[in-house]
């Protein structure tokens, strides 16, 4: 997701899976808003939160993440490749296998202590980064912005029909910590993966965990 801020500066929220995707959604964010400071925030330790960090480092942008991310990624990255890769057997898969298995695993730059959260202003608007325990992974947080009323709750919150992938996943905490969600106002809700927007995923994900 990314959301121009009353500034002008954009925030980036997670990356797509690989640094070339990442350039690809910068330049077509430059071809229509012009070149502007960016900032990125990463919500978890997985590929598709944060496999393009490589490349937006090395742009200068920023990457903001918790410091819980960068222990993840340092201890399970390659037990999640492996995984990734097996999941990404057979000739259809071939392009996608090559790109997993060399791409760079690069934590966030600026690191916050996870059960602090981290708070970012840009001109009158604020962004809070905030965690509300163990989920779909150990280290999911989420993001929200006050004036747009818009939450990103990426893969803690499921925008599709099943659960999907859990292995990292905290299924006994998982639904608490969606449900502490319910505190922030807001009229559209972001999930990880899918297509739908609106704040009934909060309880579609807790009904999905629990039925």
């Amino acid at each position: 997701m990314v959301v121009e801020m009353a500034d002008s500066t954009l925030v980036l929220v997670d990356t797509p899976y690989t640094p070339e995707a990442t350039r690809t959604v910068l330049d077509w964010v430059r071809d229509r808003l012009g070149r502007r400071e960016i900032i990125a925030i990463n919500t978890g330790f997985h590929h598709d939160n944060l496999g393009g960090n490589s490349y937006l480092i090395e742009a200068g942008i920023p990457v903001y993440g918790a410091d819980l991310t960068a222990e993840l990624l340092e201890e399970r990255g390659e037990q999640m490749r492996a995984q990734t890769l097996g999941w990404l057997e057979g000739p259809e898969y071939e392009r996608y296998y090559r790109a997993h298995e060399t791409l760079p695993y690069v934590p966030p730059d600026h690191l916050f202590p996870i059960g602090e959260g981290l708070v970012l202003q840009f001109g009158d608007e604020a962004v809070q980064v905030y965690y509300p325990g163990p989920s779909h992974s150990p280290d999911n947080v989420v993001v929200y912005f006050l004036d747009r009323k818009i939450l990103f709750g990426g893969c803690m919150i499921i925008g599709w029909d099943s659960v999907g992938n859990t292995a990292d996943a905290d299924l006994e905490a998982w639904p608490a910590s969606v449900r502490k969600l319910s505190r922030f106002d807001f009229d559209v809700l972001v999930p990880g993966h899918g297509e739908r927007l609106d704040p009934g995923l909060l309880e579609h994900t807790v009904r999905l965990l629990t039925q």
